[in-house]
């Protein structure tokens, strides 16, 4: 379908991107930008946003993305709503696909006293992971006629960029890191909700829905009578 192409086409697009930064980035010496952003991100003034964003550490793990996952597939199997393995591949795939990417590509992480030299810095696992389920899961639940078409925006655009924030404040990553994980979460929830989506036929909307359920329930007492 025509839709499908496009998805495919800007997943294509988005790995093109993240490929092309990696290849722009020096091993072990950061750009200026990163370096500016390092520099303000990590001002004492900002010390209690980087104390409140603390726990999403584990939320951007794999044991945590892939839960919420699992978590999000099988409500959508309960109401009999398609898209849940689209949502589970994705969130495996933005574990597997940022792993094997650092296997073949290195680049040393801000350095800081008392942290052992680590040169798995791109793309940031937990921004891509983050971005790779919200984007498909997104998707899903607004073809599903579960979210409005404004709050498929919202979930598909604000995890990530807190998740890619915090990474940053937290000096984990530098900011190309992020963008970097962004491109690659992007491409890779865009290409598994084009290929396990599952329908694309347009869904009942939700109020539509209940008023015939309401309208059948009527007709059986009616009968019933």
């Amino acid at each position: 379908m025509k839709e499908n192409r496009v998805d495919l086409l800007l997943a294509t697009s988005a790995a093109a991107a993240a490929v092309l930064l990696a290849r722009a980035l020096p091993f072990d010496e950061p750009p200026v930008v990163d370096r500016r952003i390092r520099r303000a991100a990590q001002a004492p003034a900002l010390q209690p946003v980087r104390s409140v964003m603390r726990p999403l550490f584990p939320i951007g793990l794999p044991g945590g993305y892939i839960t919420i996952a699992y978590l999000l597939a099988r409500s959508l199997r309960r109401r009999r709503r398609s898209g849940g393995p689209a949502i589970v591949t994705s969130a495996w795939a933005g574990w597997l696909v940022h792993r094997a990417i650092k296997l073949v590509y290195q680049r040393e992480r801000p350095r800081r006293r008392g942290r052992r030299r680590r040169t798995e810095s791109y793309p940031s696992g937990h921004t891509t992971g983050a971005t790779a389920l919200s984007v498909t899961a997104a998707r899903v639940l607004s073809r599903e006629g579960l979210i409005s078409h404004n709050a498929s925006l919202a979930l598909g655009a604000v995890p990530p960029a807190v998740m890619g924030i915090y990474r940053v404040l937290a000096d984990d990553h530098w900011a190309t890191d992020v963008l970097g994980g962004w491109l690659t979460g992007a491409a890779i929830g865009l290409a598994c909700d084009a290929a396990l989506g599952e329908t694309r036929s347009p869904r009942v909307p939700e109020a539509l829905r209940r008023r015939e359920l309401r309208h059948v329930r009527r007709v059986r007492q009616t009968s019933a009578v």
